[in-house]
């Protein structure tokens, strides 16, 4: 039995999660860059960082740090598993910046962040009510997206 295997036999989908994050981010440790992982291994990944980011420092925080160097790739990663309401949120965010894509490189990411208006922060602040308020299942869509793609998925 694999890793994923063991994770997806769990019962609760929570467990099922945290044990196929516990394995990604080992496997991307282990070989120094998650670029390197599968393509549906990055979309798990992406989802992992935004959700994390989401949950610990908001949108504000998400741009801010290194993670905002995804941010399109993020909003690729929901629509993926068929998440079109959470990617559409994060595009909105994305909209914000004066220029698109928004910078992979963070001194120019936060360069941008300066020109973008006063207001951004009651916009950012209202798309996280509606992240945290969504009946969108996240967390069921990203398990039937690991058991469809689960060969792609073994460590």
């Amino acid at each position: 039995m694999t890793e994923i295997d063991f994770a997806l036999n769990q019962t609760k989908d929570t467990e099922i999660i945290e044990l196929v994050g516990t394995v990604l981010w080992n496997k991307a440790s282990d070989i120094n860059e998650f670029s390197e992982l599968s393509q549906p291994e990055q979309t798990f990944i992406y989802i992992d960082i935004f959700e994390s980011e989401l949950i610990h420092g908001g949108l504000f925080d998400f741009f801010y740090n290194t993670s905002g160097a995804y941010a399109h790739e993020i909003m690729e990663a929901y629509d993926v598993i068929g998440a079109n309401e959470t990617a559409d949120l994060v595009s909105q965010a994305i909209k914000s910046f004066p220029e698109l894509p928004v910078p992979k490189d963070i001194v120019f990411r936060r360069f941008s962040m300066r020109a973008l208006e006063t207001s951004i922060e009651t916009k950012w602040e209202a798309l996280e009510e509606l992240f945290l308020n969504s009946k969108e299942d996240i967390v069921s869509l990203l398990i039937d997206y690991i058991k469809l793609h689960k060969t792609y998925f073994e460590y």
